[in-house]
C-alpha cells in the first residue's frame, strides 16, 4: 500500500499528459471518440499537478475524475451527434451529390433512352416517362440506378 501512495504522491504533469498520451492511443486504435475525453481529462489534470498549484495527488485524482464524467457527457450529448451528421453530406458518394443538378442532354433520346453531360463525363440516361428528349436540352437527374440516371424535363 505504501508503494501505492509513494506513487500517486509523485503525479506530474508528464505522468498525466503520459497517460493522455496512453488514452488517446487507444482512441486511434478503437475509432469511438469514447478515449477521447477522458485524454482531455487527463491533459487538463497535468496543469493542475504543476508545481505552482501544488495539488495533492487526492485532488488531482478527483478533478480528473470529474472533468472525465463532464467531458464524457459534453461528448455524448453535442459532439457525438454533430460526428453523425457529418456522414451525410455526400462528400464520398458522388451519385448522391448528382441528385437534383442540372445536367446536359447530348443526343437525342430514342425511346426514353440517352445521354447527358454530367460534369467531364457523358452518363447514359432514360426519363421516367419514357419520352423522348433533344439533344442541347436542360434535364434535372431525379435518381440513379446502378450507372444510368433518371431525369425529366427541367
Amino acid at each position: 500500500m505504501d508503494v501505492l501512495v509513494s506513487l500517486l504522491e509523485r503525479l506530474s504533469l508528464w505522468a498525466w499528459w503520459a497517460l493522455a498520451g496512453l488514452f488517446l492511443i487507444g482512441e486511434v486504435l478503437t475509432g469511438t471518440t469514447f478515449l477521447l475525453w477522458p485524454a482531455a481529462a487527463a491533459f487538463l489534470t497535468g496543469f493542475l499537478a504543476l508545481e505552482i498549484l501544488g495539488a495533492s495527488w487526492p485532488v488531482q485524482l478527483s478533478v480528473f475524475a470529474v472533468l472525465t464524467l463532464v467531458l464524457v457527457w459534453i461528448g455524448d450529448r453535442w459532439v457525438r451527434p454533430a460526428i453523425n451528421r457529418g456522414g451525410e453530406n455526400g462528400l464520398n458518394d458522388r451519385s448522391a451529390r448528382m441528385v437534383g443538378q442540372t445536367v446536359r442532354v447530348v443526343s437525342d433520346f430514342s425511346t426514353g433512352r440517352g445521354r447527358v453531360h454530367f460534369g467531364d463525363t457523358e452518363w447514359a440516361a432514360q426519363t421516367q416517362d419514357g419520352s423522348d428528349l433533344l439533344a442541347g436540352s436542360q434535364v434535372v437527374v431525379d435518381e440513379i440506378r446502378g450507372v444510368v440516371l433518371i431525369v425529366r424535363a427541367a
